[in-house]
């Protein structure tokens, strides 16, 4: 279909600006003339953790990405949930259900039970009343959020709802190595905040007529964990090393998670209790989110609002509803 080329191909070159950006810092000269700067963005920012623990130290991604967006500048107002929402994909509260909101310090607002997408809700039509955000920003999650993942997860669904309004989002996510170095992500929080301002820059730089993104996409952002070498006196790496750069992603097909329920009572397929057993596939075609994150790049993906189809199915559709009158 044009359009969907037309606009992953804008993300792309979007995606290319932002790795030049990080692999170049300081490389470019920049301006003193301060009219030239892009102006500070209000900023809606919000997760599917929560914001959890006094000053948000439970949720400590969220609070370093809040930090560095209003270090460098922005306005940044957080609307997330009261308690970890995690795999709630797009769910959002229905009637009668009553919502509970919370100021615990400023410019941070939480709902509970609320889930990210009724967070992003509520931001828009309450805590900016009208006035929309310039950028909506879901993150950061600690854990990849990439190819069928995004169907279930809370951190891309909320940037996601944020197109229903017609606000520019992102998402992003940030890779764990949960069996040999489970704490290395603590160290890669700092690094990807930067880089999500870093992000911020250049959608600023590359905007026409002001619109951040183009109309209806979201990014989804999946930035790796890439160990250095092993410290001899731990057995596990002693630092974080950069990403080898960005790549612009399609998502990648086919199942990421594969469900085992295993009876603990009686037979298989019959009434009684289970336990869930989930196995990960990292098996990927290069050029895919999967991928590129596990090669050691940050993945940029154009993530559309409207579902739409291309053009063969579209003709395979007409013909079968032809039928059916």
């Amino acid at each position: 279909m044009p359009r969907r080329a037309v606009r992953v191909a804008s993300c792309a070159a979007v995606a290319c600006a932002t790795a030049f950006a990080v692999g170049t810092a300081g490389a470019a000269p920049q301006s003193d003339d301060k009219s030239a700067q892009p102006k500070p963005l209000n900023i809606l920012l919000t997760n599917d953790d929560g914001w959890r623990g006094a000053n948000g130290s439970d949720t400590p991604f969220i609070v370093t990405l809040r930090d560095a967006l209003k270090a460098a500048g922005h306005n940044v107002v957080v609307v997330a949930a009261g308690t970890d929402q995690s795999g709630q994909g797009g769910r959002i509260s229905q009637p009668p259900t009553k919502l509970e909101l919370a100021n615990p310090e400023p410019d941070v607002w939480t709902l509970t039970p609320g889930s990210p997408s009724d967070a992003v809700y509520f931001g828009l039509d309450e805590i900016f009343a009208g006035e929309k955000p310039d950028l909506v920003i879901s993150g950061m999650n600690p854990g990849t959020n990439y190819g069928a993942l995004i169907n279930h997860s809370g951190t891309v669904n909320a940037a996601l709802t944020a197109l229903e309004f017609d606000v520019p989002s992102v998402a992003i996510s940030l890779a764990t190595d949960p069996r040999n170095w489970p704490e290395g992500i603590n160290h890669s929080g700092g690094p990807a905040a930067t880089y999500v301002t870093n992000l911020v820059k250049q959608l600023q730089d590359k905007s026409r007529r002001g619109q951040l993104i183009p109309e209806g996409v979201a990014l989804n952002v999946n930035y790796p964990l890439v160990p250095g070498p092993v410290d001899p006196a731990t057995g596990k790496p002693g630092s974080v090393l950069p990403p080898k750069g960005t790549k612009a992603t399609s998502v990648a097909e086919g199942p990421f998670l594969t469900p085992d329920y295993i009876p603990v009572n009686g037979e298989g397929g019959r009434p009684g209790t289970y336990t869930i057993g989930l196995s990960a596939n990292t098996e990927a075609a290069p050029g895919t989110d999967v991928r590129t994150v596990t090669d050691g790049y940050v993945s940029v993906s154009a993530l559309e609002d409207d579902h739409d189809v291309d053009v063969s199915t579209s003709s395979w559709l007409r013909d079968l509803t032809r039928r059916l009158r």
